[in-house]
């Protein structure tokens, strides 16, 4: 009797392939789920970090709003509702400036005897902090207006600068402003007009965001101190605080409630704005609402996730949104002393 030979049946190949087959496949699922979350995470936490870096910077600028200006002041500019590129939520972004001075320590101004549009002279000499070209503010107790200057390049400051007749020794702060250039950033006259001379001069500030698209199509959040404008020697202002940031929405609240824009905070009848009133105060800005929507930079679709077709600009792309509300210091302590609670 011959050997009996021994084998696997067809049906047993079979069975064997397809478990083999349903392994093979469960651990390239899950090889491919851990190389999605490979992919997937650190671009969701840098998302995540860009929104969180662009909002810690603008609430330290609206904190400081208003700062080193009169108490009752417009701090921000109004009508850049939808004043940019459209959007991921399908309207056009707003641009956010604010009006503050520096850290610098204000200096008392001479008496204008000159033409206050080209010269200002300066009690005190500057400190290291002035460095010129600057924008500065000056300033009484109610009005103030920003400008460009620039260190003057020749002649020497006049004697009896204060009213002692002492002329410091000739040793004072000197600025001129740029011919040509325009004298305000925001909307307030000239002080050449104001019921009294401006008293004071502090370097300031005209904090302006906005969204900008890039050569790439890219959306990167913008941030410029000279309120967007180039400086004296030519060169833009702007700087990218922070890229793949889409949408910027912007809301300020007084007392009637919420809004797309600030509105005039000038006093109603009252030249200056020496003696505001409780209607005057109402206006003025307590509060602001800043919306960010930031898309990662990774624009291929993961595996096993759907993503919304209706955004705009890159529908496909993962996207995350930060809200914050910041109160502006100096117009809650305007608010305190009318009030009687300062």
């Amino acid at each position: 009797m011959g050997t009996r030979e021994k084998g696997f049946s067809l049906i047993e190949l079979m069975i064997a392939m397809v478990v083999t087959l349903i392994i093979t496949g469960a651990v390239f699922q899950l090889v491919s789920a851990g190389n999605t979350a490979f992919r997937k995470e650190p671009a969701m936490a840098d998302r995540q970090q860009n929104i969180r870096m662009a909002l810690d910077l603008i609430s330290q600028d609206l904190f400081q709003a208003g700062y080193g200006m009169p108490s009752f002041a417009q701090t921000f500019t109004n009508n850049l509702n939808a004043f940019g590129p459209m959007g991921s939520g399908g309207v056009k972004t707003d641009e956010l400036e604010i009006f503050r001075a520096s850290e610098c320590p204000p200096l008392d101004v001479c008496p204008l005897n000159s033409d206050p549009s080209k010269s200002i002279v300066t009690k005190q000499t500057f400190s290291s902090c002035y460095q010129m070209p600057a924008i500065v503010i000056m300033g009484n107790d109610t009005e103030w207006d920003l400008r460009w200057t620039t260190a003057p390049g020749k002649g020497t400051v006049g004697k009896n600068c204060d009213d002692s007749g002492d002329d410091n020794g000739g040793r004072h702060g000197h600025a001129v402003v740029p011919p040509g250039k325009a004298p305000a950033l925001n909307p307030t006259d000239s002080f050449t007009s104001w019921d009294k001379p401006p008293t004071y001069m502090i370097l300031g500030m005209a904090i302006r965001y906005r969204i900008s698209i890039d050569a790439t199509g890219t959306p990167n959040l913008e941030r410029s101190t000279g309120g967007g404008e180039l400086d004296l020697n030519g060169n833009s202002t702007w700087l990218i605080i922070a890229r793949g940031i889409e949408d910027f929405q912007v809301e300020y609240e007084n007392a009637t409630g919420w809004h797309d824009t600030p509105g005039s905070i000038d006093c109603a009848g009252s030249s200056g704005c020496t003696a505001p009133t409780g209607t005057d105060y109402d206006r003025l800005i307590r509060r602001v609402r800043v919306r960010l929507s930031a898309r990662v930079m990774e624009t291929g679709k993961f595996a096993g996730e759907t993503r919304s077709t209706a955004l705009v600009g890159v529908p496909n792309a993962i996207r995350g949104q930060l809200q914050t509300e910041i109160a502006p210091r100096a117009a809650l302590a305007a608010l305190g002393t009318f009030r009687g609670e300062l």
